[in-house]
Order: C-alpha cells, then sequence, then structure tokens
C-alpha cells in the first residue's frame, strides 16, 4: 500500500461514520433533534393542538408551523417527536392542487434522491424514496374536483449508541 493511504482511508472512514447517526430530515432537521432543538431552530412553531398521531405509536406531532412557503406552495409543517426526539417531519397543503403541481414537487424529489423506488396509486398517488434511513413520501390526494391535499413526509429512527460505532 502506498504511503498516505491509511490516512486517507482513515479520513474518509470518520467522515463517512460521522455523517451516519444522525439522519437528515426536513432542511436544517434530523432524526434525534429534542424538541428544545427543533424549538430554537423555528422560534415560530407552536404546540400543535389537537396533535396528531403517527400510526403504530411511531410519534406524536408537538409541534407546528403554519403557512411556510416552498415552491409557491403555502404548507402546514408538522414535527413528530417520541420520547421527545424528533422521528418526522409532515408537510401539508389542502386546496386546490392541480396534477401538475404534484408533478412539479415529484421532479423536485427526484433531482434530490434520484427516482422513487416505490409508487402507489388509486385514488390518490403516493411516491417513496429512501436516503440511508430516511424515507421521504410525496402524496397527492383528491378530495373534490378542484381539491386536493399534497404532502411530503421525511421520516427516519432515532439514532441508537450503536449507530455511532
Amino acid at each position: 500500500m502506498k504511503p498516505g493511504y491509511p490516512i486517507l482511508l482513515g479520513l474518509l472512514f470518520g467522515l463517512l461514520a460521522g455523517s451516519l447517526p444522525a439522519q437528515a430530515l426536513w432542511p436544517d432537521t434530523r432524526a434525534g433533534l429534542l424538541l428544545e432543538e427543533v424549538r430554537k431552530l423555528f422560534p415560530e412553531a407552536h404546540e400543535a393542538d389537537p396533535a396528531a398521531e403517527l400510526p403504530a405509536g411511531r410519534g406524536t406531532e408537538l409541534l407546528e408551523l403554519d403557512q411556510t412557503v416552498i415552491a409557491g406552495h403555502r404548507f402546514t409543517v408538522k414535527f413528530f417527536f417520541k420520547h421527545e426526539q424528533l422521528v418526522a417531519v409532515a408537510l401539508t397543503e389542502t386546496g386546490e392542487i392541480l396534477m401538475k403541481d404534484f408533478e412539479m414537487f415529484r421532479d423536485l424529489l427526484r433531482r434530490k434522491y434520484g427516482l422513487e423506488y416505490s409508487t402507489t396509486s388509486s385514488e390518490s398517488i403516493e411516491l417513496t424514496w429512501k436516503a440511508v434511513q430516511t424515507v421521504i413520501r410525496l402524496k397527492w390526494k383528491p378530495l373534490r374536483p378542484g381539491n386536493a391535499t399534497l404532502s411530503i413526509t421525511y421520516e427516519a429512527p432515532i439514532p441508537k449508541e450503536t449507530d455511532r460505532l
């Protein structure tokens, strides 16, 4: 082995290992952030009333942001916690959301995460991506003519101490 390779490999491994425990969720957030850390990142967030629950007890909504604008759409952002650690972020908008709006967000997410690994279509359309342990879901659900719900959900497990090894 050439001189210096062990050092370069060690540095590369160290950089990769350091990035693994904290799974990225929505920008500026990562799985495992404490409730107070999320409050500091988003001081305009307020307590959820009423609080929503993720299926199978995976988390409870404790904080919410109103009217967050992304690509010209106004989303409500919900932060879900388990044991006061962030496990999911859900963005939802209900209103006049056309198929072309869904396709725009699909294209934006494809540019960031590549092609989705799962597509479900019936009354609604749901696309799913996986980035390491983070699962990203884009869903478009028509409610009645001219009215639909668009949601983007980021979910990841809380990092364990063994993930840091």
